[in-house]
Order: structure tokens, then C-alpha cells, then sequence
């Protein structure tokens, strides 16, 4: 089993300095300006047969957002974008940024609850989306007092803008605008808004690239989904901000049917950094195939822990230890492994990022002795500001300049983080966070449901849940219209995958439902 020092992760010199990025139009589509005038052949965006230069994409994004100005599309408005990933997903988001509009990245494997429930919260000005998902998009702003505007991802669309229109130059943008809406589940339960403004998403891609060591050079695989903060951060704008090739997976098929397929991307596009999670890194150690991964400096794994069973099958199998990442849709990515013991430190993930700082506390908000456990704090000039329109869980949850993950974890002596348990409710699956809350939200308004509680229970693989709604049924009631019931509002992932009835859920003495006793 071959072992890489830092020194061998260096990656070689190429990447972009802070001088060359202009202070010019947005922080956002000002990284992409500076890639493509430092390396305008180098491919930006690989996906399939398509290959992109950052020459083209600098003038596809130019091209776009005087197209979405022309839709009248102005700074400040939410645009969704509901979209698989791929190159018009990235043109999308730069050319809606760059206007200073404000992107609002949905997982587009959501239904129209879902969807209908986050175009309102922040009142969607305009809507771009897949073609198949633009009937269901809308139909749910249909009857709404402001038209919102729903653009495909075609000819009709996006395709038919960036034709149409000349690529000119954007206009300033306050960097402390917001640049994009996400959803968290946060300290607690239920689905908050997050902000975050263009400097903070620029200040993550520069601490990624300082860090890491991202340049052009480099080329990213992005086995996640671009809306979600870990792709769209670690992989989307670290790769711009260094001006390396991301490539992105094209294919929709389910990941098992599709992992020798991705081996053959990391050898043949000689990928050199794979953010993935778990469930990604295990199955591919777990695949029948093979691959000369001799060019791939650093391996990544985050959103869940990663279990030390698929760490040593990817590592026996391959040859590359997977080093793990820690971050939260709040403040992006905050700390990584880079040590020069990968295989010892394994369990770790990792020193802060530079810029970032971690605290652990106690339940007064104190910070504890090394190796103590406590609360994990966050304090990053990524950080969001806090949750919009939640004034008071803002005051608990955001403290001093830090922010209270709800994570519990350790500092050892040397500075690294180990994450030791979650203070959250979130159930794991496969990678996909879903918050009980909101699926209990959903099963509670079946007409035969009396009471609900979801939890997440351990699944066959280490490391991966599966979700269990437990019911008090008010009659007959049927697991499988239960499921349906569910998947007919939620993304398929969400919905329960066990049902158990019982006569009454286990409470407290003051009430307090006892989650413990029904895993």
C-alpha cells in the first residue's frame, strides 16, 4: 500500500495569484473573468462529449446574463435554478450572479411541494430549469400576483439567450449583496433560508484554493450535485477560482450502475481531485473494475463520517488514502485532512481552512480543553450572517462571530478535528441529508395517520441510514400508501423506506418524544 507525504500533494505551479483576480463587476463571475484571461484555452467544463474553455464560458455567461437582463431579470431577484448538473447549470449560475441577481440552487430531483415551498419562502422573480421539470415549475407560479419567468435549458431558453445576444461586460455588483439562497436544516429542524453574499462564496473558493493548493494544473471530478454547498463550493468555484478543469459526471443513471464508467473518467481525464462521500468512495472500492489512479493527489469525503471499513478498501484497492472534509451549508467547506499521515489520521477531518477558526464549547458557549468534546463553532469569512427572518434562533445559534454547528467533536493537540456525534436530528442517506422534521410534517396530514416520528436507522453499510416513520395509525392504514403518499411530495430519498405501527409513541415525563427508543 503506497503512502503520499504533503509534499507529495503539491500540486505543480499554474494556478491563478490574488492580483490577477480583478476587482471589477461581482467577486463571483470576477473569478471566472480572471481564469479565462489566464488560460483561455484551458477547458473549464468537461461533461460527456462536451468541452467547454474558459474562453467559452466567459462568453457564454456574458452572452446569458444580458439574455436574463432582457427578461428582466434585475439585481437583487431570486432566480431558481432547478437543474441536473451540467455545463448550462454553471453558465446559469455565473450569468445570474454576475446581474447581481440572487441564485436559489434546488435539488431538481424535488417535487412540487418541495419546490413550491422554496419559490415562495424567497419569492422567485424567474425560474430556470430543465426541460422536463419547466410544466411542474409553471404550474406552481401560475396563479401568482408578480409573473415569474420559467426558462428551459434548450433553444427556447437559455441556449436561444446566449445566441441572441452580444457578450457584454456586467456592471458592478456590491460584493456584499446576497449571491445565493440555500436550504439548511440548521442548529434545529425545518428548512431555513441561508444567504450568503458574493464576497463570502469568493472567500470560500479562496481559502479551498489556498489550502488545497488548487491551479490550473488541476483537474476536479464532481461526483456532487452542483446545488448543494459542497459541490457548489469545493468543486464549482474552487475549480474556477484556480482556474482548473472540473468535470462533471453527465450520466443520470443510479451511481452503481455508472462506477465503472466513473473510473474510467478518473484515469482517462487524469483527474487530480475527487471531492466525493461515502457512499461514492465505497462503492467504488466495492467496483469490478479497476483503474490507474496515479494522477489523483487528494481524495475527499464529507457529509457523512466515513466509516474506517471503506477507507481501507478504497486505500488497499486503489493506493490513495480518502481524506476527509467537514462543512455545512452555512459557512461551506471549513476544514480539511492534509496531513502527512493520512492513514493514522484517518479518523480526523482535519485542520481549519485558512481564514477559518473552530472552537469547541460547552453548553454555555465556552471553549473546553484540548481533547475535551464539546459543540463544534465555526467562525469564516464565508459564514453566512445567519438564517433570514429567524431573528431568535439567529441569537442562539450565532454567537460572538461564530456559529453553533450542533455538531459535537474534539480538538487534539495538534489542532485537527474529530467529529465525534451529531447534536442534529439529520438522517444520512447515501450522502443526502434529510431532516425528519419535514418528513413528519408530510405523513402527519395523511387522513390516517394519528401521530408520526421519523428517524434515521443504522442501514447493512456502516455509515449509511435508512429512514423509519413510526406511526399511530387512525384505522387501517397500509405501509405501502403511506410510502407513496410520501414520495408523491417529497424527493424519492426522503421518503421512508420503513414503517412501523404502534399503539403510542414513547414520551418523557415532560413530554419530549423519546427518539432513542424507536431506532
Amino acid at each position: 500500500m503506497s503512502s503520499r507525504s504533503v509534499k507529495d500533494l503539491a500540486p505543480p505551479p499554474g494556478g491563478l495569484e490574488e492580483d490577477q483576480v480583478p476587482a471589477g463587476s461581482a467577486p463571483v463571475v470576477d473569478m471566472l473573468t480572471a481564469a479565462a484571461d489566464a488560460a483561455p484555452g484551458q477547458a473549464a467544463v468537461v461533461c460527456g462529449a462536451e468541452r467547454i474553455t474558459y474562453a467559452e464560458l466567459a462568453d457564454r455567461v456574458a452572452r446569458l446574463g444580458q439574455g436574463l437582463a432582457a427578461r428582466g431579470i434585475h439585481p437583487g431577484d431570486p432566480v431558481a435554478i432547478v437543474m441536473r448538473d451540467g455545463p448550462a447549470f454553471v453558465a446559469s449560475f455565473f450569468a445570474a450572479t454576475g446581474l447581481g441577481a440572487v441564485v436559489v440552487p434546488l435539488n431538481p430531483q424535488f417535487k412540487q411541494a418541495e419546490l413550491s415551498f422554496s419559490f415562495s419562502e424567497c419569492g422567485v422573480r424567474a425560474v430556470i430549469c430543465d426541460t422536463d421539470k419547466a410544466a411542474i415549475c409553471r404550474g406552481i407560479v401560475s396563479g401568482w400576483a408578480e409573473p415569474v419567468d420559467v426558462i428551459t435549458a434548450d433553444r427556447d431558453g437559455i441556449e436561444g439567450l446566449i445566441e441572441e445576444h452580444p457578450p457584454l461586460p456586467f456592471a458592478p455588483v456590491d460584493p456584499d449583496a446576497d449571491a445565493v439562497f440555500q436550504y439548511s436544516a440548521g442548529a434545529t429542524g425545518g428548512p431555513k433560508r441561508v444567504p450568503r453574499t458574493q464576497r463570502q462564496l469568493r472567500d470560500e473558493a479562496d481559502s479551498l484554493v489556498a489550502t488545497i493548493g488548487i491551479t490550473s494544473a488541476d483537474v476536479l471530478l464532481s461526483t456532487i450535485p452542483l446545488y448543494h454547498s459542497y459541490g457548489m463550493g469545493t468543486c464549482m468555484l474552487a475549480a474556477v477560482r484556480g482556474a482548473a478543469t472540473l468535470v462533471i459526471l453527465e450520466e443520470a443513471h443510479p451511481f452503481l450502475l455508472r462506477r465503472d464508467h466513473t473510473l474510467g473518467i478518473l484515469e482517462g481525464e487524469g483527474v487530480t481531485i475527487f471531492p466525493a462521500v461515502p457512499f461514492i468512495i465505497r462503492l467504488l472500492a466495492e467496483a469490478p473494475g479497476t483503474a490507474d489512479l496515479s494522477a489523483l493527489r487528494l481524495c475527499f469525503s464529507a457529509a457523512n463520517a466515513l466509516p474506517r471499513q471503506t477507507f481501507d478498501a478504497f486505500g488497499r484497492k486503489f493506493g490513495i488514502p480518502v481524506r476527509q472534509l467537514y462543512g455545512c451549508t452555512e459557512a461551506g467547506a471549513v476544514t480539511a485532512n492534509l496531513d502527512e499521515d493520512p492513514w493514522g489520521t484517518a479518523g480526523s477531518v482535519g485542520r481549519p481552512l485558512e481564514g477559518v477558526e473552530i472552537e469547541i464549547v460547552d453548553d454555555e458557549g465556552k471553549p473546553v480543553e484540548r481533547d475535551r468534546i464539546g459543540e463544534i463553532a465555526i467562525r469564516s469569512p464565508a459564514l453566512t450572517r445567519g438564517y433570514a427572518g429567524l431573528e431568535d434562533l439567529n441569537r442562539r445559534a450565532f454567537r460572538d462571530g461564530y456559529f453553533l454547528t450542533g455538531d459535537r467533536g474534539r480538538l487534539d493537540d495538534d489542532g485537527r478535528l474529530y467529529i465525534t456525534g451529531r447534536a442534529k436530528l439529520l438522517i444520512d442517506v447515501k450522502g443526502d441529508k434529510v431532516d425528519p422534521i419535514e418528513v413528519e410534517d408530510v405523513l402527519a396530514v395523511h387522513p390516517r395517520v394519528r401521530e408520526v416520528v421519523v428517524v434515521g436507522v443504522d442501514s447493512a453499510e456502516e455509515g449509511e441510514d435508512i429512514v423509519k416513520a413510526v406511526v399511530v395509525p387512525e384505522g387501517d392504514c397500509e405501509v405501502r400508501e403511506l410510502i407513496r403518499f410520501a414520495r408523491e411530495r417529497l424527493a424519492n430519498y426522503k421518503a421512508p423506506q420503513m414503517v412501523e405501527f404502534r399503539d403510542e409513541i414513547p414520551r418523557s415525563p415532560s413530554g419530549e418524544v423519546l427518539r432513542k427508543y424507536l431506532v
